[in-house]
């Protein structure tokens, strides 16, 4: 149990140590609920850029230390909202400084991120779509659509049914995606609007992806998806890619770690390409068309 002095002594020493980002818990009272209460913040400033991660917990302004940052024992729960305030300055100041030692230097906004992350876990389409919008930042369309691609796969994975029978879903399944073509075909996707519904999806940690999981997702996409070697192991390359980018980050613990040692081995295969032969260009080359129709421009292409 914390006693007042001992938040003092905290925000105190997060003070005297300037070289790291400025940290502090304070009272958001720009936007007031209907009740009057205000929300608990943590403000980390660096480069005096501010973020804030708010608590969750409100109260009222008259039971605010602003002061010692804490809240005053005139509130029912102060003791116990005080240790909760406690432990998430704690993460924050922790974060920091490991961030610092590290020399990594992050901004106020990355530190911001990483603390939510290590607080509430992370969650693979959230990491997933970061890396997806990124690439579509930097212009590499074609990844960064197969990407997406994936996470529409994993996605059917996780919420299969697997009380209807086996042809039903694939069924099922086909006609979603056929859907999402034409939708995308006629410029009706929002992509930006897509990956945020795709980031709010908590339904697999990285503690879920273990070598149970692996298996069971590589029967899907062959059973289900009716897909090819190289095909499954491409999906499998992006879920390591992502295991591999949150264990750098610290974002989970790489002991249960699923491509490790003699567990999920991923070995590409050579594919046997297959091209035309000059008989067959010379025939599409000497085809008769309609010019101007959709087949001539492929033809010319």
């Amino acid at each position: 149990m914390f006693l007042q002095n001992d938040f003092y002594f905290v925000f105190l020493m997060y003070k005297t140590i300037s070289f790291m980002a400025s940290i502090k818990v304070i009272l958001w009272k720009y936007r007031k609920r209907e009740d009057g209460t205000c929300s608990i913040a943590i403000r980390i400033t660096k480069d005096r850029k501010p973020q804030y991660i708010h608590t969750g917990q409100y109260i009222h302004e008259k039971n605010w230390d602003a002061k010692n940052g804490i809240i005053k024992k005139s509130h029912p729960n102060s003791k116990r909202l005080n240790n909760l305030i406690q432990k998430k300055l704690s993460e924050a100041y922790a974060t920091s400084l490991d961030e610092e030692v590290s020399k990594n230097y992050l901004s106020a906004k990355q530190i911001k991120k990483k603390v939510k992350r290590q607080s509430s876990g992370v969650y693979f389409f959230e990491l997933a779509t970061e890396r997806i919008k990124r690439k579509f930042k930097e212009g590499t369309f074609s990844v960064a659509k197969s990407e997406l691609s994936i996470l529409y796969n994993i996605q059917e994975f996780l919420a299969l049914n697997t009380i209807i029978p086996q042809q039903k879903a694939i069924e099922d399944i086909k006609k979603r995606r056929k859907e999402r073509i034409s939708q995308a075909r006629k410029g009706a996707v929002d992509v930006s609007e897509l990956l945020k519904k795709f980031a709010k999806n908590q339904s697999l940690t990285f503690s879920d992806i273990d070598m149970a999981f692996i298996n069971r997702f590589k029967s899907f996409c062959t059973s289900y998806l009716e897909q090819k070697t190289r095909t499954v192991t491409n999906q499998l390359i992006f879920i390591r890619t992502l295991y591999n980018q949150a264990i750098k980050e610290n974002l989970v613990d790489g002991r249960n770690y699923p491509f490790a040692g003699e567990k999920e081995k991923i070995r590409i295969s050579s594919g046997n390409k297959i091209g035309l032969t000059k008989e067959e260009i010379s025939k599409i080359e000497n085809i008769k068309l309609e010019k101007d129709s959709s087949m001539w421009h492929t033809r010319n292409v």
